[in-house]
C-alpha cells in the first residue's frame, strides 16, 4: 500500500514542533488562510474551504498535491502525538 502525501508528511516532516505549530494554528479561528513551508511539503489551512492543501515541492505532478478536510488533518496530527 502506498502512503498518502498525508502520511509521508506526518512521518516525514511532523516534528513536535511542526505539530504544535499546526495545533495552534487549527485553533486559532482568527486564521482563515495560512500557509506553511517546510523542508519537502507545503501546508495550506484554507478555513473557508474547509481543507488542508498537502504539497510535495518535489513533485510538480497531480500527484503531488492532495486535499484534505481539516477534521482529517488534525487527528492526522493528533494520531502522530507522542
Amino acid at each position: 500500500m502506498t502512503a498518502t502525501l498525508l502520511d509521508q508528511f506526518i512521518g516525514e516532516e511532523c516534528t513536535p514542533y511542526v505539530r504544535t505549530l499546526l495545533v495552534a494554528t487549527l485553533s486559532d479561528a482568527t486564521q482563515r488562510v495560512k500557509r506553511f513551508e517546510f523542508n519537502r511539503f507545503e501546508i495550506c489551512i484554507d478555513r473557508d474551504k474547509g481543507v488542508v492543501l498537502v504539497e510535495d515541492v518535489l513533485d510538480a505532478t497531480s500527484t503531488g498535491a492532495l486535499a484534505v478536510p481539516i477534521a482529517e488533518f488534525a487527528a492526522a496530527l493528533k494520531g502522530r502525538a507522542t
